[in-house]
């Protein structure tokens, strides 16, 4: 073919485009043909098709034209879809109690079996979680995901269990026992941020701007080029509306996505979201339900050994255990009101929360009042007092 048209070339070269412009020309049209011709719809196949083309496209000083600039762009290739992308690094910040590990273990251990995380689809593949905050918890925990899901031990993540300085040399010590294991992985979770930071000072730019640079070349340089998420606690005084993961602002910049977790009921239920910053679409919050189950083991005196698990739930749920919540609030309001002498176990028996050994569910009385302090419907105005209602909370009552 290309003889032929060489040919067709030299007979036209005296006349109306040069021989070297419709050689040109011609490739062009030979390039985009191989490309649409081999129907590359799978994202790996592109890449390496695109990478295979960059020589070519760019000149010497590094200047690309415009088309050669969008030939390099590949669309959104999502590990969870429409929450999470492929090769990205992303922080989790939320307060401790609302959800961080129970969240993150259960979508990891979806992405590890292939399972859908609700209505969203996944993209399968190996999951390294870095257990650097509790390994001893995250034991149990996987236990009771594992035996409450149905997933085979077989297919749970990949654990690295203590923590360690992520400094250059940490960095590097990783990555050779990454290589070593011999799979591609498609997620690395850190559990959590804090227990890996290297430096000596939360708050100093320079150090977290490091540390951040050093996290993203596990999604670069990895096999699999797997996708970050570290679980971070915020900064101090955080508030449901400003969940800034600690390290300032030059942490959050070098993040793809700062992804939130709020609990306006702590244990019961928190919605995975975003603030601040996220590369791509945005998404609508994912409320994840949160309950106590059994690991399948059993302590010294016999008694079943329990955890937090996550999963999620519909809106429609998530608005009727809203409500339930304001109810249950209420509930307790009215005996904070009427018998404020009783006990968190008399409050508990009395709005009927027993667990299944009928001992009252103290905590949960607990947690209700922590959020009518917190909306300032009760009021303690004495460390060992007791709460007695503000005007706020006997104008609830009414």
């Amino acid at each position: 073919m290309i003889d032929d048209f060489n040919s067709y070339i030299d007979a036209l070269s005296n006349g109306g485009l040069s021989a070297e412009q419709l050689k040109e020309m011609t490739e062009e049209v030979e390039r985009i043909n191989r490309f649409t011709s081999a129907k590359v719809h799978d994202f790996e196949q592109e890449k390496q098709w695109r990478a295979e083309q960059a020589p070519e496209q760019k000149p010497p000083n590094g200047i690309l034209s415009g088309e050669a600039f969008m030939a390099q762009h590949a669309p959104p290739d999502w590990l969870i879809d429409g929450i999470v992308q492929r090769s990205r690094l992303y922080a989790c910040t939320s307060l401790t109690g609302h959800g961080k590990t129970a969240v993150w273990l259960f979508n990891a251990c979806m992405v590890q079996a292939g399972r859908m995380i609700g209505k969203m689809d996944v993209q399968q593949g190996n999951v390294l979680i870095l257990a650097g905050e509790n390994p001893a918890d995250l034991s149990g925990r996987m236990l009771g995901m594992c035996r409450e899901f149905k997933i085979p031990h077989r297919l749970a993540p990949f654990v690295l269990p203590g923590n360690f300085p992520l400094s250059e040399q940490g960095l590097e010590q990783l990555m050779e026992r990454i290589k070593e294991l011999g799979v591609p992985l498609s997620l690395i979770l850190g559990d959590t941020a804090a227990s890996f930071f290297p430096g000596d000072e939360e708050n100093s730019n320079v150090q977290n701007g490091g540390y951040a640079r050093r996290l993203r070349r596990l999604c670069d340089e990895c096999h699999g080029l797997p996708t970050v998420v570290m679980n971070c606690h915020p900064a101090k005084n955080a508030t449901k509306y400003d969940l800034m993961p600690r390290g300032g602002g030059a942490f959050l910049n070098e993040l793809d996505g700062n992804l939130t977790l709020w609990a306006d009921a702590p244990g019961e239920q928190t919605t995975l979201h975003w603030q601040h910053k996220i590369r791509g679409p945005e998404f609508a919050g994912v409320p994840y339900s949160l309950r106590v189950i059994a690991t399948g083991m059993q302590d010294r005196r016999g008694r079943d050994e329990r955890t937090v698990v996550a999963e999620p739930v519909s809106e429609e749920s998530a608005t009727n255990h809203s409500q339930q919540t304001l109810a249950n609030q209420d509930a307790v309001l009215r005996t904070l009101q009427e018998h404020p002498d009783w006990s968190l176990a008399q409050r508990a028996n009395h709005a009927g929360w027993v667990n299944e050994g009928g001992e009252p569910m103290k905590a949960k009385v607990q947690r209700a009042i922590a959020a009518l302090a917190h909306d300032k419907l009760i009021a303690k105005p004495r460390e060992y007092g007791k709460w007695i209602l503000t005007a706020k909370g006997r104008d609830a009552l009414k």
